[in-house]
């Protein structure tokens, strides 16, 4: 009977451990789908599970036990698991944890040990930004990355970008070296790549990382790697997009009532009959004749408040031991905002609009246990329509060629009608826009890259040979269908329509029916590249020491197949070496040695050394900070040079071009060929040169929830090929450029992040910033009269001009103050009188403001997760820059009138007069065009909130047939813009010194699914 008791209780005890330990499942993800070889543990036991191809575990663990999710890239997430219900795990990456890889040039290195400055995004961050173009997504993301979007437009709304500010005198030679699976690429093919076929993007900002690049690294490097297969069945996912897209600020002109009284204004101050009775005042006020005195809103009536843009991929990954492979499919298609002003008989899209389609197939495969193949096959096609010569937004804002009283958008009859006020009675533009045609651009890009890896582990272990061959060929044609000249501002017939007695009388042009279309294609660019590169690696570990090698050949050529030109030759080798011992000391030390054929025989190649320290401070053993767990200096310093400049791709040669040709003899008709001598040439202009010095600090801690890079860098650029400004221009011909420019540039920028849970709550918040601040140190001026006129000393692109003091208030005040030669009255601006003569004239000129690219930019990015749900925000802005507008953009006269025109001065407002007196004189010294001055120059700043990102993913049991994962979402881009102006109506990322008539950048709010199986 005793020993049944003791079974019993045997039993129990035995059913009770096993109660207390129970099997724990479920699925492991991020926002794109499955994780794969993730790693699942108890915490403080031994033993775990690692995660499937479909992202599934299995493990035992108590019931008070804490599960532990852990992989490269990203950050450990924890759980105490209190149901047993499946477990569905959503991981956030870690783009700055210490074991996270790093792309540097032609490798990679472990962030630990890295000592060059890299700042670098997995793709997956900016996959769902519904932008047409990877440099968008960009912005406030990375620091060092410098921004400004110009346009709007379908298929041109690039952003211009530039690391770590600029420091080349040359306008072209700021910009970065672009770089594709280590293959360069254009900044046109850039834009063209869709986000989709990405891994990550890094770029490199000092010379420990660039001098691999040699003459084509000063500038920094953007590296860009694609994605590719993994072993495992095939993963199939597809992503669905489709968003409105509508300008970001709203253009806000005056009406009819309002431009004619203030245009009656600006007449009778220049002491002109008012060209507006009190008869037409009362019938544009009232609007009780609408076709004899019209008021037309012509940017409501000819762009619509909002246009569709849509977004597909697919893609297909997988392979085994054997094979892997990538392949991807995406088309994009983003619409323009004109309005439909077609002529059904014509068939005519002449609306913006840009198509584009991608194919990539990247594959991998084992071909033996020592040589590995890669073939990677990539085609981009692109259109971009456009209405033909024109370009629609200027056009709206040219008060000559059309006002809000002009004419009616169409007479009665429903004919077109004409701009009697304008000099060439052009017909309105909605009668141009449909009926003028269009100019399509159709641009092809393919690439292919062959590559194979032999492991020569028989020579020793740890060496191998990578050799690569590519082929990139670009053609892009244009085509164009119009009526009247090329160039030319077609009118079709048109009338002008008499209230009074109802007659119709035709344009002075006299044309009484359309003329017929006329078609011409033109090619405007065809050209090939072929890169031919081969490699030695090695990588080893002796015990504590790591060694890591490269030794490099590279071969580049270019033509331009379309002018038959000799094709573009570039060669060079590179050198690195890396070394760590323990992780704890590092060295890299980086040599490229490469020219290019630009340059004579005798200074085409040049040297560029770098060096890298680094010293990990947490892996000392008197250091002994739990908390911290990586606290590393690092500092480099090395030479990198730059072969871009403006002008003769010889710039050795002296130059001589063809003349207009000269008549001999009685007879003008026929002209014999002449030449004139052009630039000199030479023989001594060799590449830039970049000296640049780098020191940074990365920390990691609280087990990386908390990460932080930052760095201070400091660049000269010497050696800068320019121009003289002290020749006298009585030489009489264009002299050659010379090695002499010399500019600093510096400052710091960095990254700070915390990441964390609370239980299934996952939360984020990342910070960027960026400062960079050029000088110029030598540019070889002319001696000035005084010297606030030089250039040196001062920053590239900045603006010279005149200091407002105020407005002249009244015939005292201009007696008793500086004036210019021509005369001014009460309520015109007033400038400072630098040179005390008592003359406003250009010894007056000085700096003001800053430079259009703004030295100081950051990001914010907030993130968070909690099951399903997903929430990402990014606050972007730009400060410290200046720009300015000048005729059609605020002008009156030759701009619209705009809101900021009412509060011109006037003698009833003198002290809150925000705009000066309107005047019909177009050189006045109101004109920016005429007077630039830091009245009209903005000290500008902005803040975006430019992305937003809220998505849900579904649980797994709610997915039906094969899929694995389905994520809907809502994204935004360019939502809301706060700036610190009300002077202009244009965007903060306006081109400086413009009419500022660009399309508007646009504010999109995009829908989107993404499953996969």
């Amino acid at each position: 009977m005793h020993r049944i008791y003791l079974l019993v209780i045997c039993l129990l005890f035995a059913g009770s451990l096993w109660a207390q330990q129970r099997e724990i499942s479920g699925i492991v993800k991020d926002n794109m789908g499955p994780l794969r070889g993730v790693s699942v543990t108890v915490k403080e036991a031994s033993g775990g599970s690692t995660t499937d191809e479909a992202g599934r575990f299995s493990i035992l663990a108590d019931i008070n036990n804490t599960l532990v999710f852990s992989l490269v890239g990203y950050l450990n997430f924890e759980i105490k698991p209190e149901q047993d219900t499946a477990l569905e795990i959503t991981m956030q990456s870690n783009a700055q944890g210490m074991d996270e890889v790093v792309i540097v040039g032609y490798g990679t290195k472990k962030r630990v040990t890295n000592t060059g400055a890299t700042s670098a995004i997995s793709a997956e961050a900016i996959r769902t930004v519904p932008t047409a173009n990877v440099q968008n997504a960009l912005t406030g993301r990375l620091p060092g990355f410098f921004s400004q979007q110009r346009s709007g437009q379908p298929g041109k709304d690039a952003s211009d970008f530039f690391i770590r500010g600029i420091s080349s005198l040359n306008p072209d030679g700021n910009k970065p070296l672009i770089i594709v699976d280590d293959i360069e690429y254009t900044y046109e093919q850039l834009s063209q790549i869709n986000v989709n076929e990405i891994e990550n993007i890094t770029i490199l900002k000092d010379a420990s990382t660039t001098a691999v690049y040699g003459i084509k690294g000063a500038n920094g490097v953007l590296i860009v790697t694609t994605r590719r297969g993994a072993s495992g069945k095939p993963k199939i996912n597809a992503r669905i997009e489709g968003g409105l897209q509508s300008p970001v600020r709203k253009l806000n002109f005056l009406n009819a009532y309002n431009s004619v009284l203030l245009e009656n204004e600006a007449y009778t101050n220049d002491g002109l009959n008012a060209p507006f009775s009190q008869d037409d005042l009362e019938h544009f006020r009232t609007g009780d004749d609408p076709y004899g005195h019209p008021d037309v809103n012509w940017y409501e009536a000819i762009f619509k408040s909002y246009s569709l843009q849509t977004n597909n991929n697919i893609d297909v990954s997988g392979g085994n031991d054997v094979v892997r492979y990538f392949v991807s499919g995406g088309a994009l298609v983003q619409n323009g905002a004109l309005r439909d002003f077609s002529d059904p008989r014509n068939e005519v899209n002449n609306n913006y609009y840009f198509r584009r389609y991608n194919f990539r197939s990247n594959l991998d495969i084992k071909a033996s246990k020592s040589l590995s193949v890669r073939l990677d096959v990539t085609t981009r096609f692109g259109d971009i329509n456009q209405p033909h010569a024109q370009n629609i937004v200027s056009e709206i804002y040219n008060f000559q060629k059309i006002r809000p009283y002009s004419a009616p958008f169409l007479n009665p009859n429903g004919s077109y009608a004409y701009d009697r006020y304008n000099p060439g009675n052009l017909s309105t533009l909605n009668a141009r826009l449909a009926n003028s045609g269009y100019q399509r651009d159709k641009r092809s890009d393919f690439n292919v890259l062959f590559g194979v890896i032999e492991k020569l582990d028989m020579i020793t272990k740890g060496l191998s040979f990578n050799g690569r061959i590519a082929y990139a060929s670009t053609e892009l044609a244009s085509r164009q269908l119009f009526r009247g000249g090329v160039f030319d501002g077609y009118s079709p017939p048109s009338y002008y329509y008499n209230p009074e007695d109802g007659s119709y009388t035709l344009d002075p042009r006299g044309q009484y029916q359309l003329s017929g279309y006329t078609l011409v294609g033109v090619t405007d660019a065809y050209n090939k590249n072929i890169n031919l590169q081969g490699f030695l690696n090695y990588d080893r570990t002796f015990n504590a020491h790591h060694f890591s090698s490269l030794l490099l050949f590279n071969r580049q050529s270019f033509t331009d197949q379309k002018s038959a030109a000799v094709p573009n030759k570039f060669q060079g080798y590179s050198f690195k070496i890396g070394y760590d011992y323990l992780q704890k000391y590092l060295l890299d030390f980086n040599l490229g040695y490469n020219g290019s054929d630009r340059f004579q025989s005798g200074e085409r190649y040049g040297l560029f050394p770098a060096l890298g320290l680094g010293w990990n401070i947490s892996n000392e053993k008197f250091f002994n900070v739990k908390s911290i767990n990586l606290l590393k200096l690092r500092g480099s310093y090395g030479v990198v040079g730059s072969d871009v400049v403006v002008g003769n791709r010889y710039l050795y040669t002296q130059q001589y071009e063809d003349g207009d040709g000269y008549p001999f003899g009685e007879s003008s008709v026929v002209n014999y060929p002449s030449i004139f001598e052009g630039d000199l040439g030479n023989s001594n202009v060799t590449w830039e040169k970049a000296k640049k010095l780098d020191i940074g600090i990365d920390l990691n801690m609280l087990n990386d929830k908390i990460s932080m890079t930052i760095d201070y860098f400091r660049d000269i650029r010497y050696d800068q090929l320019i121009t003289r400004g002290s020749i006298s221009q009585i030489l009489g011909v264009g002299t050659a450029r010379f090695n002499i420019g010399r500019v600093l540039n510096s400052g710091f920028d960095g990254q700070i992040s915390y990441r964390n849970n609370i239980r299934d709550f996952q939360y984020n918040i990342t910070g960027v910033f960026s400062y960079a601040k050029n000088k110029i140190l030598f540019q070889d001026e002319a001696t000035p009269a005084f010297p606030w006129l030089l250039r040196t000393g001062h920053s590239i692109g900045q603006t010279f001009g005149y200091t407002f003091l105020g407005f002249y208030q009244d015939e005292n005040d201009i007696a008793n103050s500086a004036k210019p030669l021509i005369p001014v009255q009460p309520g015109d601006l007033k400038y400072q009188d630098l040179n005390g003569d008592g003359v406003i004239d250009e010894n007056d000129i000085a700096p003001i403001g800053k430079p259009n690219l703004p030295n100081t930019t950051a990001g914010l990015t907030l993130g968070c997760s909690y099951k399903g749900f997903s929430l990402s925000v990014l606050f972007q802005g730009s400060f410290n820059y200046s720009f300015s507008v000048k005729g059609t953009g605020i002008e009156p006269l030759q701009s619209q009138f705009q809101p900021i025109h009412q509060l011109r001065w006037t003698p009833d407002n003198a002290n809150d007069a925000k705009f000066p007196r309107l005047t019909t004189n177009s050189n006045s010294i109101n004109s920016p065009s005429s007077y630039e001055s830091s009245f009209w120059l903005i000290d500008a700043r902005y803040v975006r909130l430019k992305t937003v990102d809220l998505g849900y993913q579904l649980p797994n049991k709610l997915l039906p047939f094969k899929i694995n994962n389905a994520r809907f979402y809502v994204s935004g881009y360019n939502l809301l813009t706060f700036n610190n102006y009300n002077l202009y109506q244009q965007d903060p990322e306006v081109t400086s010194n413009t009419a500022g008539d660009a399309y508007m950048n646009q504010r999109v709010i995009n829908l989107g699914l993404q499953i996969g199986f």
